[in-house]
């Protein structure tokens, strides 16, 4: 979906109108209308950040609004794209020697070590 659909969606479930919204995110309610038409990119991660904020997102629906403005999810921002691990699993990922079977158990793999983590590193010993 893109950026001013998702926008609206968004701004309409939380009940609040383009003047509102413009208040609580300190734009102009014309941006905020040029952004829901699509005559203006959202092409600033930090106004995006904004609106995420005055419309209190959760952390999953503020990285699909960062996502359809063409920015990488938050959690980009605390390990950087250039962390040697990301780039390590991206290497793999990227490998095009591997089967897609060979790529779709390395993503199980990662996503269970990761759901360990989450989880409040159940189940590690130390």
């Amino acid at each position: 979906m893109e950026f001013g659909r998702k926008l609206r969606s968004y701004r309409e479930q939380a009940g609040m109108s383009q003047n509102a919204l413009a208040r609580a995110s300190g734009l102009n309610p014309a941006s905020i209308n040029r952004l829901e038409s699509g005559e203006r990119s959202p092409s600033n991660r930090a106004i995006v950040e904004r609106i995420a904020d005055a419309l209190s997102l959760s952390p999953s629906r503020r990285d699909e609004l960062l996502a359809s403005a063409g920015h990488l999810p938050e959690v980009y921002e605390r390990v950087r794209p250039s962390d040697p691990t990301l780039l390590a699993v991206a290497e793999v990922l990227a490998e095009p020697s591997l089967s897609a079977e060979d790529v779709r158990e390395f993503r199980a793999i990662l996503e269970a070590i990761a759901r360990r983590w989450k989880q409040g590193n159940s189940g590690r010993t130390g």
